[in-house]
């Protein structure tokens, strides 16, 4: 349970850190350049790629739960019909 529950906590962290990573990058003036690009663009970037970083990871784990949970009713199914 400690697991799980440190493990949920991060994902939140995760995703409350990209979004505010996003909004920071709204607020950064455009004037604020990194090398040869806004810092607002880098800000907004970073926090879009933890963001989608982060639902295609549960996509995965959902998907994955599902092709088990499939199999093991597929394999269920064919035993109770012999």
């Amino acid at each position: 349970m400690v697991k799980t529950l440190t493990a949920l906590s991060q994902r939140n962290g995760a995703f409350w850190f990209a979004l505010a990573l996003i909004f920071l990058g709204g607020f950064v003036p455009e004037t604020l350049i990194l090398g040869e690009t806004e810092l607002s663009k880098i800000l907004m970037w970073i926090g879009g790629g933890i963001l989608l970083t982060r639902v295609l990871v549960a996509a995965f784990r959902i998907l994955k739960t599902a092709a088990k949970a499939g199999a093991i009713g597929y394999r269920e199914g064919e035993s109770n019909d012999s």
